[in-house]
């Protein structure tokens, strides 16, 4: 639709009241709908898919999940003196 980029790519809202107002020099007085929307319009009302959840794991059972620390001791004493 050349009308858009000439108007700023407006809502058609505003485009249908600036038609039935005649607001506008040379815009067509007939009621603008969704279809006609121009490339960049359709590409800036696009939406992107969401990313997939991550599956959590549901660790229910004892010690089926552990956290270890795996650098440890330090040969440098940290701030409070501890390795």
């Amino acid at each position: 639709m050349v009308m858009a980029s000439t108007l700023s790519h407006l809502n058609f809202d505003t485009i249908n009241d600036l038609a039935r107002n005649d607001l506008v020099a040379g815009l067509l007085k007939f009621k603008y709908h969704k279809e006609h929307l121009c490339l960049s319009c359709e590409q800036g009302k696009s939406k992107r898919a969401s990313h997939p959840p991550n599956p959590v794991p549901n660790s229910r059972q004892r010690l089926h999940l552990l956290h270890m620390d795996l650098c440890g001791p330090m040969r440098i004493a940290s701030i409070n003196g501890k390795r």
